[in-house]
């Protein structure tokens, strides 16, 4: 159901005020971005990013590194094997490289070792490395390991850097570590492991010139898009410019760059788009189904005729990942839809064949499609693994804490979280979550179903000048606070369509009509839900504007993204 966003009158006045153009102004009072800070968020510039030596413990960190590296000293990295995790072993394995360091990274498996610190990644990282360590840096992950890090120091590591930002459990604090780097000890912005990595780096470019950081700085974009932080303060910097040409430009290694052109992304810019649904994915896809080292060498590699070759094998894995997730979301939802009654406040769905790597993806999709909290479990040799996700305003974590009682473990935020489910409950973990489910609702309010659009426009005023507009002031967009403007073409009437299919999708060619205005527009779509058959159609369409305006085959037509068609009786 669809309904137009609310905005604040009085603050839309203040705006326009200012001297911004109407539609920025409603777009503008319509999220929630403090007035006083209106001016930073529209400047977005690289000079107002946080001072890195005000952020708790990045000034240790960069003293702790900078005289490790004065020594010539050894560095170990034990990273994760999603796309933060990888890329943040990626910058710190660069950051080696610029002082000369000797650096061993290990990216634990999904499958082989689990999530995080635990026995069996200490014994692979001990397997691995070759010299103790004087330095190691532990990244997304370790914040609650105290046990672990004091069998790592019993191994003759003389120093631990933690760079984490998973919520802090205070009775399993790693305060063994030499510096712990986690935004949840205070009151610093929050972010991802990539993006404290980066404000480590500034820390350590403020102690010596050395280190560029603007060498990492599309790294840190890329992780922080990949694990939803939110785009605000200095994320939103960080974003803005790590995704633009000069910072692209900067990237030391070939692998990145052979990535960009395998994922088919060949403009001088990266979009949010282009991170959240071609770059990340593969980068995700080999840690999903094999091992996330894949990704990691490729991103480090320096040669770019080797990078070529690789990031063809790392879009294998994803080919094939995409494969096996699309097979289980068919089965997952064909069943949700045979039996409604069972599935009414929430969603769990078990089978022993599915893959836990791919499980978490399949959540999310099961979660969108049925607008209701989801849990899907997958067997792991005896264990039963699962991936949770909700749906915006439903807290997941406080739904499991309150059902504890049938999991082993589980862990995780307000939006996606992991489980271990005991096996006496598997016949009745879909009953416990959906009462649990039922219970938050009662407290909380049940979900809704509403989406909301910004602003109904004619078809005239979609135009490169409107995208150009939305791409100097608004974008980089957040879900929470800066959501991507949606707008409205009302009872248009389509005519004068073209189809040109390429590969597995299609772009449309068409004239929109409302009264005297006629305009012509283009939307690419992938799949057959529409085609040439709305010729002669009126319709609503639903749609934002291109995140990159690029040449193309149909001139200076901006190409909108229909997020819905609906034709009228």
């Amino acid at each position: 159901m669809w309904k137009k966003r609310p905005f604040d009158v009085n603050k839309e006045a203040k705006i326009r005020a200012l001297g911004q153009p109407n539609l920025l102004a409603r777009l503008l009072s319509q999220r929630e971005i403090e007035f006083s800070k209106l001016d930073s968020f529209l400047s977005n510039a690289y000079k107002n990013l946080s001072k890195p030596h005000d952020l708790h413990g990045i000034k240790e960190a960069s003293e702790l590194f900078c005289s490790v590296a004065r020594n010539k000293g050894k560095v170990a990295v034990i990273g994760d094997y999603d796309c933060d995790g990888v890329l943040s072993a990626v910058m710190i394995k660069e950051l080696c490289n610029v002082f000369g360091l000797k650096c061993t990274v290990f990216l634990p498996s999904r499958i082989e070792h689990g999530y995080g610190l635990n026995e069996q990644t200490i014994k692979a990282f001990e397997q691995k490395i070759k010299a103790t360590p004087d330095l190691l840096i532990i990244t997304d992950c370790g914040s609650n390991n105290e046990k672990e890090i004091q069998s790592l120091k019993s191994l003759g590591i003389k120093k631990v850097i933690i760079i984490d930002h998973h919520i802090i459990d205070s009775d399993k604090i790693s305060k063994s570590a030499d510096v712990l780097i986690n935004w949840h000890q205070t009151n610093d912005p929050e972010t991802c492991a990539c993006g404290e990595v980066f404000h480590f780096i500034r820390g350590i470019r403020w102690l010596t010139k050395k280190v560029n950081p603007i060498e990492f700085l599309s790294y840190a974009a890329m992780g922080i898009l990949a694990d939803v932080s939110p785009i605000i303060g200095d994320n939103r910097i960080i974003v803005k410019h790590g995704l633009g040409e000069y910072a692209l430009n900067h990237i030391v290694a070939s692998g990145c760059n052979a990535l960009l052109r395998k994922s088919g992304v060949y403009g001088k810019e990266v979009t949010q788009s282009d991170v959240l649904f071609k770059i990340a994915p593969r980068i995700n896809a080999v840690g999903r189904l094999f091992r996330p080292d894949v990704a990691f060498n490729l991103m480090i590699e320096h040669d770019p005729s080797t990078a070529e070759l690789m990031a063809v094998n790392l879009s294998e894995y994803n080919d094939d990942r995409k494969k096996i997730q699309k097979t289980i979301e068919k089965e997952a939802i064909r069943h949700v839809q045979s039996n409604p009654d069972k599935y009414k406040h929430g969603i769990v769905l078990y089978h022993p064949e599915w893959p836990v790597g791919i499980i978490g993806i399949v959540a999310s999709r099961v979660s969108d499609t049925f607008c209701k909290p989801t849990i899907i479990i997958g067997k792991s040799g005896n264990v039963l693994k699962g991936s949770g996700r909700s749906i915006e305003h439903i807290n997941l974590k406080d739904i499991l804490d309150s059902c504890k009682e049938m999991f082993n473990g589980h862990g995780g935020h307000a939006m996606a979280a992991g489980v271990t489910l005991k096996p006496d409950y598997l016949d009745k973990a879909n009953d416990l979550f959906n009462e649990a489910c039922n219970q938050y609702y009662e407290v909380h309010g049940r979900p809704s179903e509403v989406q909301y659009y910004d602003v109904e426009i004619r078809p005239k005023f979609v135009t490169t000048k409107l995208a150009e507009i939305l791409l100097e002031k608004l974008y980089p967009y957040c879900q929470q606070f800066n959501p991507e403007p949606i707008f409205l073409l009302r009872n248009v009437r389509i005519v004068d369509v073209q189809v040109y299919e390429k590969d597995e999708s299609k772009t449309i060619l068409f004239n929109a009509t409302s009264g005297d205005d006629k305009t012509q527009l283009k939307f690419r779509m992938f799949g057959d839900d529409v085609g040439g058959e709305i010729e002669g159609m009126t319709a609503d369409i639903y749609f934002t504007m291109p995140q990159s305006i690029q040449p193309n085959r149909f001139n200076s037509l901006p190409q909108i993204n229909v997020i819905e068609f609906v034709p009228k009786k």
